[in-house]
C-alpha cells in the first residue's frame, strides 16, 4: 500500500465519525418518537455492541473496510443513544431531580472520555490495539443487559402510547413505590393538553414562535460547548506554540479530561440548589474568559515565559467549568424548553446545528491558527460565546423545579392556564 493510499485510508475511518454521527442525529426522532425511548435506546445499543466487535476484529484480521464500517456504526449508534439518555433521564426523573438525573449523562460521558484516554496511554493498551479496541465489547454489552428490565418512560407512555396504567407502573419504578403517582399524572395530562396530537414538524417548530425561540437558545447555548472538541483535540500544539515543555504539554488533553471529570462531579451537587440559568450564565462566561486569558498570556508568553504556565492553567481551567455548569446542562436546555411532542425533534434540530459548527470550527482552527496564532481563539470561540451569552442573559428562563409546560407558557407570553383534567382510568 502506498503512503498516498494509507494516508486517504485513515483519513476517511478517523472523518466518517462526523458523518456517521451527524446521521445519527437525525435518526434519533424517527425510532424514540415512533417506537419509543426505551425501544431506542435498546437497538442503538446493539448496534453499539456489534460496532465494537467489528472494530476489534478489523484490527485482529487487518481489514481496514471493518474498521470503516464499525467506527461508522458507533458513530451513528451514539448519537441516537446519547439523545435517548437525555429524553429517558428528563422524562423519568421527579420535577425536584431532574437536573441532577440529567446530570449522570454528562458524568458518565466525562468519566468514559477520560478512561478511553487513560487505556490509550502506552503503557496500558496504546501499544495493542486489540485489547484497546476489544475492551469497547465490554461496557456495549453490560449496557445492553442492564437496559432490558428498565420501563419505558412515564411521559411517552402516557402521551403517546395513551395507557395510564403502564404510566403509573413506571413512575411507580422510577420514583419509588412511595410516590404520588397520580400528581405526576396530573402534571403530565396538562403538558399533552396543552398541544395537538399530531406529530412533530421541522416547518411547526419554525414557523412557531414559542418552538423557534426555544430553538434559537437552546443553539445559543450549546455555542459555548464548540471549542471543547479543538482543544482536547489539539491542545497539546496549542501549548507547544506558547514554548510549554513538550512532556507537560503531551499530558494537557488528559488533565483536561480529569477537570472535566471532577468539574461534573462538583456541578451535579449544585444544579438543583442554584437552577439551570445562574449555572449556564456563570460558567460559560467564566468558559469565555479562560479562553481569553489563553490568547492574552499566548499573546505576552514571548515577553514573560512564564506565561506559558498561565495558557495551561487556561485549559485546565476550561474543562473544570465546562463539566461544573457548561456542558452538563446545555446538552438537556432543550427537552425542559419544549413538550414532550417536540422534545426529540428540536433536539436533534439543536444538536445537528452544533455538530455542523464543531465541525467548521475543528477544521479551521489550526489552519487558522497557523497564520494568526491564539488570535485565532478570538474569531472562532471568544466573540461567537459573547453574543451567545448577551442573549441568552436576557432571554433565557430558569427551569429549576418547573413543569415543562410551565416553563413552554412563560415562552408563549401567557399565564399558565387552569386545566385540571385527568383520565380517570387510573
Amino acid at each position: 500500500m502506498s503512503e498516498s493510499t494509507y494516508n486517504w485510508i485513515w483519513n476517511l475511518i478517523a472523518n466518517c465519525w462526523f458523518i456517521g454521527f451527524f446521521f445519527g442525529i437525525w435518526l434519533s426522532p424517527l425510532i424514540n418518537d415512533k417506537f419509543g425511548r426505551k425501544i431506542g435506546f435498546i437497538s442503538m445499543n446493539a448496534i453499539s455492541l456489534l460496532a465494537s466487535i467489528l472494530r476489534f476484529l478489523a484490527i485482529l484480521c487487518y481489514l481496514p473496510e471493518l474498521l470503516f464500517l464499525g467506527r461508522l456504526l458507533a458513530a451513528i449508534s451514539t448519537a441516537v443513544t446519547y439523545q435517548s439518555l437525555i429524553l429517558y433521564l428528563q422524562e423519568c426523573s421527579p420535577t425536584s431531580l431532574r437536573g441532577v438525573m440529567s446530570f449522570t449523562s454528562e458524568i458518565s460521558y466525562a468519566f468514559m472520555a477520560l478512561l478511553g484516554m487513560f487505556l490509550g496511554l502506552d503503557s496500558i493498551f496504546g501499544k495493542n490495539l486489540k485489547l484497546l479496541l476489544g475492551f469497547a465489547v465490554i461496557p456495549s454489552l453490560i449496557a445492553l443487559i442492564v437496559l432490558f428490565p428498565m420501563p419505558e418512560t412515564p411521559k411517552f407512555l402516557y402521551i403517546v402510547k395513551k395507557d395510564p396504567k403502564l404510566a403509573t407502573k413506571s413512575i411507580k419504578f422510577y420514583h419509588g413505590k412511595s410516590s404520588d403517582a397520580q400528581s405526576v399524572l396530573h402534571e403530565i395530562a396538562l403538558e399533552a393538553e396543552a398541544e395537538s396530537q399530531s406529530n412533530s414538524s421541522i416547518k411547526e417548530i419554525f414557523t412557531t414562535p414559542y418552538l423557534r425561540k426555544a430553538v434559537l437558545l437552546s443553539c445559543l447555548a450549546l455555542q459555548n460547548t464548540v471549542a471543547l472538541w479543538a482543544i482536547l483535540l489539539s491542545s497539546t500544539d496549542f501549548l507547544k506554540h506558547a514554548n510549554l515543555k513538550e512532556d507537560i504539554a503531551e499530558w494537557s488533553s488528559t488533565g483536561m479530561a480529569l477537570a472535566y471529570v471532577i468539574g461534573t462531579i462538583l456541578g451535579s451537587t449544585c444544579i438543583e440548589k442554584y437552577g439551570r440559568r445562574p449555572m449556564i450564565l456563570i460558567f460559560s462566561t467564566a468558559n469565555t474568559a479562560s479562553l481569553l486569558l489563553y490568547v492574552i498570556f499566548a499573546a505576552l508568553q514571548p515577553l514573560m515565559d512564564f506565561l506559558q504556565y498561565g495558557c495551561l492553567l487556561c485549559f485546565l481551567f476550561y474543562g473544570f467549568t465546562y463539566g461544573f455548569g457548561v456542558g452538563p446542562i446545555v446538552w438537556y436546555l432543550s427537552c425542559e424548553l419544549v413538550p414532550q411532542r417536540h422534545r426529540s425533534l428540536v433536539q436533534s434540530l439543536c444538536y445537528a446545528i452544533n455538530t455542523i459548527m464543531v465541525v467548521i470550527s475543528t477544521f479551521t482552527i489550526l489552519p487558522l491558527f497557523s497564520v494568526i496564532k491564539a488570535y485565532a481563539f478570538l474569531a472562532l470561540y471568544v466573540i461567537p460565546s459573547c453574543f451567545s451569552l448577551v442573549i441568552l442573559f436576557s432571554q433565557l428562563p430558569e427551569t429549576k423545579g418547573r413543569e415543562i409546560h410551565e416553563i413552554v407558557a412563560e415562552l408563549r407570553g401567557k399565564q399558565q392556564p387552569k386545566i385540571s383534567v385527568l383520565n380517570n382510568e387510573i
